[in-house]
């Protein structure tokens, strides 16, 4: 029997391949700059603050383009670090079972109220959640789960450089890669041309034939600019 994890990966990835195979011209790549000062803007829709409070309390009715903002908007809170990982992960990890359901959504809500938009923490929550027979939370978090791999998605397909997938975190680019139905094939090589920064991450062999999928990874670099002071 797959586990629950698996087809909840199964389910977005159904989602997500229609956006990957989606026309060049609709994808939309992120403007930093343009972010950054309208989640600062108090008369913005998109003002970080209420955003946010909208998608800590579950609303349903955040859009793709929201999403876009919560997303990317959370490269410029302090503390946010391209690497960043909560301590609790290791504890979940190592030292709590899969049986331990009750334990298990405990600490992922937890790991989620420092890193929100964390793929693979929202899935296994999601999991714990539906394990626990609460259909009804399962299926909110689900709902931010798609919310944020579509946000990612809306900006590339990730089949080429030119096409590359906008990532603010590097455990995203796996995650995104699993989600969208595919295996690391372990190669990455990091590419730097006219279109920006970016991971050419390789895949196992795969029915689409996909050698690659290609992510952006210039926030990552400003960031750690900044970090040291470069």
């Amino acid at each position: 029997m797959l586990k629950k994890i698996l087809l909840n990966a199964l389910a977005v990835m159904f989602v997500l391949k229609g956006f990957s195979q989606t026309d060049i011209k609709t994808f939309n790549k992120p403007n930093f700059a343009e972010i950054e000062k309208t989640i600062k803007d108090k008369d913005s829709p998109f003002f970080y603050t209420k955003l946010i409070e909208r998608y800590t309390n579950n609303d349903t009715a955040l859009t793709t383009e929201e999403y876009r903002y919560l997303y990317y908007g959370f490269s410029f809170k302090d503390g946010y670090s391209p690497y960043g990982k909560s301590a609790l992960n290791d504890e979940l990890r190592k030292n709590i079972s899969e049986k331990n359901t009750e334990k298990i959504i405990e600490l992922e809500k937890k790991i989620l109220a420092e890193f929100p938009f964390n793929l693979r923490d929202l899935n296994t929550l999601t999991n714990a959640l539906d394990k626990k027979g609460d259909k009804e939370q399962a299926d909110l978090y689900y709902k931010k789960l798609l919310g944020v791999a579509k946000a990612i998605m809306s900006t590339g397909n990730g089949f080429t450089d030119s096409t590359a997938i906008y990532v603010i975190s590097v455990d995203q680019e796996y995650d995104m890669i699993s989600l969208l139905g595919y295996k690391f094939g372990g190669g990455q090589t990091l590419i730097n041309n006219k279109f920006g920064s970016m991971d050419k991450m390789k895949l196992e062999k795969n029915d689409a034939n996909i050698e690659a999928i290609y992510f952006n990874v210039d926030r990552l670099f400003v960031s750690m600019q900044k970090m040291f002071g470069k």
